[in-house]
Order: structure tokens, then sequence, then C-alpha cells
């Protein structure tokens, strides 16, 4: 499964999710808990992963602050990754993946870093993402200090998956 670049100049704010669940169409925030999120963060009532797309839809509802929104998912919602999403040991059947992972999604950061000035604050869905993400900070720092520096001086959030947030959890992170 390999990462959707989400490098686009103006995002503000990066979602990172630990998993594609099945439910799930093309996006993360599709459906119902999508249109919670997007309730909550817009105070518009569609569903997530077009606000994130699609600009003319924006544009219709007079949302600018749709198109700031970047999107990874890290992992498929596989039992294999069962340990991660629980926060224990991967087995080592299933560690070099996740090191591939974890490499990929250091690559993105930094390029999101170097590309998106006006990125301010990271949003982790999941234990699994909470993790891999910090494995790729500590990479970062040893490869590229001054990225490292900067993505952990930005606001970073750390939620439950997807699936277990609450709404007073998400207002947190309204603007």
């Amino acid at each position: 499964m390999e990462m959707e670049p989400v490098i686009r100049k103006k995002i503000h704010t990066l979602l990172i999710f630990d998993r594609a669940l099945p439910e799930d169409d093309t996006y993360p925030l599709s459906g119902a808990k999508g249109l919670e999120v997007a309730e909550v963060l817009f105070g518009q009532n569609i569903p997530f992963g077009r606000l994130v797309t699609d600009k003319e839809l924006a544009v219709l509802v007079g949302n600018e602050e749709a198109k700031r929104y970047g999107m990874l998912t890290l992992l498929r919602d596989d039992v294999r990754f069962k340990p991660i999403f629980q926060n224990r040991k991967p087995t080592p059947e299933i560690e070099e993946e996740i090191s591939e992972r974890v490499r990929e999604l250091a690559k993105q950061l930094r390029a999101i870093r170097s590309r998106c000035s006006s990125l301010e604050r990271v949003i982790l869905f999941g234990r699994g993402a909470q993790t891999l993400y910090d494995q790729a900070l500590v990479q970062l720092e040893e490869l590229n200090p001054p990225a490292h520096e900067e993505l952990t001086s930005l606001e970073c959030h750390r939620l439950p998956t997807i699936r277990r947030v609450t709404r007073d959890q998400l207002e947190t992170l309204r603007r």
C-alpha cells in the first residue's frame, strides 16, 4: 500500500490516520464519522473526504478552509498490524514492513516541511499513527535535524482512532 502524496502548498493541518478501515471508501473520513468531523471542524454537514478534495464544493459552501487539510493513512486494517494498533511491539514478520512505512512517512514529512510553510499542526488518529509518527521523527532527527526541529515545534494532537474519537475531543481541534 503506497502512501498518497499530500503535498499541497497551502495546507495548515495534516491529519494522519493509523489505518484504512473496510468502510472507508477512498478517504478515512467518508461516511457518518466524516460528517461528524466535518460538522465540528467546518460547520458543514458534508462528508469530509469531499471537503478535502473537491475545490468546487468548497467554493460552493463558501468554505476556503476546506482546501487546507492534508490526509495520510499509514496502514491497512490488517490483523498482522494489530500489535501496532494496540501499542505493542510488532511481530518479527512485519517489522520490516513497518520500518518501510516509517521511512516513507519520514520522507513525506520532510517533503511536507520543505514545501508547506503554512503547516501549523498535525493531528494523529490512533496509536499506530502516534507510534509510526514518533519513529519517523526519530529518523528525521538523525537524517535531517532542521526538518525534525520544525516538525517537533508544530502543534500536535494525539487522538484515539477515528472510530473512537469523541465529539468533545474533536471540538478541541476547531479553530
